[in-house]
């Protein structure tokens, strides 16, 4: 009897043990994806790199930063963040490398990926700026009237109206149907 009643004690001792273990969560690093947490690590890295000299920013890791993002993207493309990634990738190339021959590429690759994400008008507006940022007027009012006509509502659309008339052009505010457009190269 004394056995039968240690033998009880033990069996519900261990399936408290393993009910208590169970219902346990999974520690968090267990759980992350390994590109996202290298993301995360390099966006922390630029941070502190960007307090210290805010004047020259940390080339090699902005470049490590960017591809990181587009790594991201291409291993991960139905990935909820993919879209946004490929957009800040956009950010870094532009603002830290001057690129925006690449910037534009990567901000319309966002649009034509991910054209249902919230980054898409962004990246299209972006693209759009990109153009008059470079003087290209045929190019930045033909992507920004596109924008304004595929996202009739977004907030930036009136800003997308006011460049086109800062390049001395009339804004496309018709509600005509959005045509099909071609990056061209910057």
């Amino acid at each position: 009897m004394m056995i039968r009643q240690s033998t009880s004690f033990l069996t519900l001792l261990t399936l408290i043990f393993l009910a208590i273990l169970g219902c346990q969560r999974s520690s968090p690093t267990a759980s992350v994806n390994p590109a996202k947490a290298k993301i995360d690590s390099l966006e922390n890295e630029m941070r502190i790199a960007n307090d210290k000299n805010l004047s020259e920013p940390d080339l090699k890791l902005a470049m490590y930063l960017a591809q990181a993002y587009q790594d991201y993207e291409a291993d991960y493309p139905s990935d909820t963040l993919s879209s946004y990634y490929l957009f800040k990738a956009g950010q870094v190339i532009e603002n830290v490398f001057d690129d925006k021959q690449r910037a534009g590429e990567l901000y319309f690759s966002v649009f034509k990926k991910y054209p249902k994400s919230n980054w898409a008008p962004y990246a299209l507006f972006m693209t759009g700026n990109l153009y008059h940022t470079i003087g290209d007027t045929i190019h930045a009012v033909e992507m920004l009237d596109f924008f304004m006509a595929k996202y009739p509502d977004h907030k930036l659309k009136p800003d997308a109206a006011a460049m086109i008339q800062n390049l001395g052009q009339v804004p496309d505010t018709s509600s005509r149907p959005v045509k099909h457009i071609e990056m061209s190269p910057l």
